[in-house]
């Protein structure tokens, strides 16, 4: 049988396990991670032709627990043609501090026109850039795509 201050010491011990398995979000959150929860935009446009080019930034954890908060930042919208490396596009906006599981999103408007803009073109979004939001997690932080523009 076991005695009254046994089963406080099992009681202790278990809680004692208990805290350190979930001690990381017991005491602190985990760097935030940015990263690109949606993108929105076609695959090929007309020269002339307005068209939109949407994204959504989130703020995620790598792991059970919360994130930390990101402070303010900035995503840049860079449009390359891939033939002679061209930046036909260089946009920038400012992304707000985002809580965890928090997201924002972007829409940038964009025209092709003039002479020998037709092509492919390399599409690349890129979250803080600068690393100045406290983003600890790096490696998912640039999306590149193509989009061709033809007559």
């Amino acid at each position: 049988m076991i005695k009254f201050k046994e089963l406080k010491v099992l009681q202790f011990l278990a809680f004692v396990i208990f805290l350190n398995v979930s001690s990381c979000c017991v005491f602190k959150t985990d760097p935030a991670d940015l990263r690109i929860s949606s993108q929105t935009f076609p695959s090929q446009v007309t020269v002339g032709q307005r068209f939109n080019v949407s994204f959504t930034v989130g703020n995620y954890s790598n792991t059970d627990c919360n994130s930390e908060a990101t402070t303010q930042s900035i995503v840049n919208l860079k449009m390359r043609k891939q033939s002679n490396q061209f930046l036909q596009v260089n946009n920038t906006e400012t992304l707000s501090p985002l809580d965890f599981e928090k997201t924002q999103s972007f829409t940038f408007s964009i025209l092709i026109e003039g002479a020998d803009v037709t092509g492919p073109y390399d599409l690349i979004f890129s979250v803080d850039p600068n690393n100045t939001s406290g983003d600890g997690y790096r490696n998912n932080n640039v999306f590149t795509s193509v989009i061709n523009v033809v007559n």
